[in-house]
């Protein structure tokens, strides 16, 4: 029922309640004069009027309680900020290093499936001009080494995050098998195995998600001693001249 009609229904049955007990209070008045001359037949009669009276003034009462409505509880609104946290998903928070380690994870395995979840071309710089490193192109490198390398293992010394990029200091481990660097020695089979040991910085820089570019440096001319490199002099090439016994002139005065 509408507040408005309850609230009019309400007012209507107040003025109709004392209207009845205007008439109760008559009719009592009248009763107890009927009793006082004896006539109590009259007043027995009468009796179920009265109740019914009482039970009109009750009725307002009894139905304003039952038909208040329940006051609403408050509820505290719930911030945008706790809404975004409840609302994002896990993979959201996964640390900025999560590609560069991926990234290294595919050296150490030669596991080019799981390229495609994660790669896209990007800059390289190393030892040399920055060049775009294509799918295919990494593809190439990557078992080029581990041919020369089959136990190529790159492990994570060192990680410095700062804003979009990300630094690492890794450590390389490794048996030489087969040549890598041009003028290094080719080991024989009955060659006792040649460790490799090398440091290298990676330094990424991850933009939407991806990995967009790769600064790298790694201890090639260490590498090379290891694999037996070869340093050579020309034989065409004239000797250093020697450093002359007199004295230099002195400088002329201003």
């Amino acid at each position: 029922m509408p507040f408005r009609v309850r609230s009019t229904f309400f007012r209507s049955s107040e003025r109709l309640s004392q209207a009845f007990l205007r008439e109760a209070i008559c009719f009592r008045y009248s009763a107890v004069k009927l009793n006082q001359k004896g006539d109590l037949g009259n007043v027995k009669f009468a009796m179920p009027f009265v109740l019914v009276v009482l039970g009109l003034l009750v009725l307002p009462f009894a139905l304003t309680q039952t038909s208040t409505p329940p006051t609403p509880q408050a509820t505290l609104p719930q911030s945008s900020a706790q809404s975004k946290t409840t609302a994002a998903p896990a993979t959201a928070d996964q640390p900025i290093d999560t590609l560069p380690r991926k990234y290294i994870d595919l050296w150490n395995t030669g596991d080019f499936d799981q390229m495609k979840s994660f790669f896209s071309p990007f800059y390289l710089t190393s030892h040399g001009p920055r060049v775009v490193v294509t799918e295919e192109m990494l593809r190439r490198v990557i078992t080029f080494w581990r041919k020369s390398m089959p136990d190529l293992t790159f492990k994570i010394e060192d990680t410095v995050i700062q804003g979009d990029k990300v630094a690492m200091r890794l450590s390389l481990r490794a048996t030489y098998k087969n040549v890598l660097f041009p003028f290094t020695i080719q080991p024989a089979s009955d060659d006792p195995p040649r460790s490799i040991r090398a440091g290298e910085m990676l330094f990424f820089q991850i933009k939407d998600g991806k990995i967009a570019e790769i600064w790298e440096q790694y201890d090639e001319l260490v590498m090379r001693q290891q694999m037996g490199g070869i340093w050579s002099v020309p034989k065409n090439s004239e000797p250093l001249s020697e450093p002359s016994s007199k004295p230099a002139p002195p400088a002329p005065k201003p």
